[in-house]
């Protein structure tokens, strides 16, 4: 008998019996929201930016709080977002 179902199911193994293939997930990038998120912290203070949706305003926070303070050791934090998806699988497969 030849190979059963499609390339999907082939990678997630072998069609189990009675037909229904296990459902196959996937992580994609998010693009419904904002894109990525950017903050600053004072690796000194703990103080920070806040978030922003592009790398300039918090580069600037961390700048004038240089020049406040006197810190020079900041963290960037880049948050990006994600989304798992499913194939739609572990309904019946065709022909079982």
């Amino acid at each position: 008998m030849g190979r059963e179902g499609t390339a999907a199911t082939r990678v997630a193994g072998v069609v189990p019996r009675g037909g229904w293939r296990p459902k196959l997930w996937a992580l994609r990038g998010d693009r419904t929201g904002s894109g990525p998120i950017t903050e600053a912290e004072c690796t000194t203070c703990h103080d920070g930016s806040g978030p922003a949706e592009d790398g300039r305003g918090p580069a600037l926070w961390c700048l004038a709080h240089a020049q406040e303070t006197g810190h020079t050791g900041f963290r960037r934090i880049r948050t990006d977002f994600f989304r798992a998806s499913c194939d739609g699988a572990g309904a019946q497969a065709a022909g079982g």
